[in-house]
């Protein structure tokens, strides 16, 4: 096997949120400027001595992130009062997928760092060359979690939600593009 180095993109974007059933603060209405970092395993340099230019990275997943998350509301799919109030007044809404027919998913750090592994290994992910490796992803300046990856089930229950086919349009839709000049003559 050969040595996995690795390259990271940061990022950020505002949004609110508010955690269903929590006793304590965090039940009301806030928002957060989240930061990320996307680190990414490869085994070697392509010959133009990067693995991934981090354009195409800020082009494609960080552009995704910019364009569904940044000043979104970020709800609970059981969390109709918010869903409807997003919806009259026209607001940018996101609703979690990680849910089933019996279950719900609170915007927790946690839970959007789960979710955002899926979403930027679906749009980057190269099966043989390029892999996401890690999100760390900062509620505050001094709270983050890390997701490394995912289980089987939440795998295939993303697989299975309204995201996955938006995803991959999405994906279709950005193309690729040849950084090294040499290849495209």
């Amino acid at each position: 096997m050969k040595n996995l180095n690795t390259l990271t993109k940061k990022g950020k974007f505002d949004a609110g949120h508010r955690v269903m059933h929590e006793r304590f603060k965090c039940a009301n209405l806030h928002g957060h400027e989240y930061h990320y970092e996307l680190e990414f395993t490869y085994p070697e340099l392509k010959d133009i001595g990067y693995a991934l230019d981090f354009k195409e990275i800020k082009r494609v997943a960080c552009q995704w992130i910019e364009d569904i998350l940044d000043h979104a509301f970020i709800a609970n799919p059981q969390d109709k009062i918010i869903i409807d109030a997003c919806h009259k007044i026209n607001s940018k809404l996101y609703l979690m997928n990680l849910v089933d027919e019996k279950s719900y998913c609170n915007p927790t750090a946690e839970n959007i760092a789960k979710e955002l592994f899926f979403i930027i290994s679906t749009l980057l992910n190269r099966t043989d060359y390029l892999k996401l490796n890690k999100i760390r992803l900062y509620e505050t300046t001094s709270c983050f979690v890390d997701c490394k990856g995912l289980s089987k089930e939440d795998w295939e229950q993303l697989t299975t939600s309204k995201l996955y086919p938006l995803l991959l349009k999405y994906r279709v839709e950005k193309g690729t593009i040849e950084y090294d000049s040499r290849l495209t003559q």
